[in-house]
């Protein structure tokens, strides 16, 4: 399956998935794990559609990363091999 192109990742090398994938980490993953382990007493409904949003957006900054990695590494590399499936080939 190819993977989508975007227009602010046109090139390799670039980094911005990377710089847009942390963002979106940055601004998920408190929020989550707050809600997750220290949910307020009168949270009852909001509580599982907010964790439901904020792990989309933590999937959605772990695809970003991904794709950021994928750009940016050199052919041959472990994260090259890492990031296209490819391992255990030499």
């Amino acid at each position: 399956m190819p993977w989508p192109k975007w227009t602010f990742a046109t090139e390799r090398g670039d980094f911005m998935p990377i710089l847009v994938g942390v963002i979106f980490l940055l601004v998920s993953l408190p929020g989550f794990l707050l809600v997750l382990f220290a949910p307020d007493r009168n949270s009852g409904v909001i509580g599982t559609p907010l964790l439901v949003i904020l792990g989309a957006g933590i999937l959605i900054a772990a695809g970003f990363i991904v794709m950021g990695i994928r750009l940016c590494s050199d052919p041959g590399s472990f994260t090259y091999r890492l990031t296209h499936g490819r391992i255990f080939s030499r």
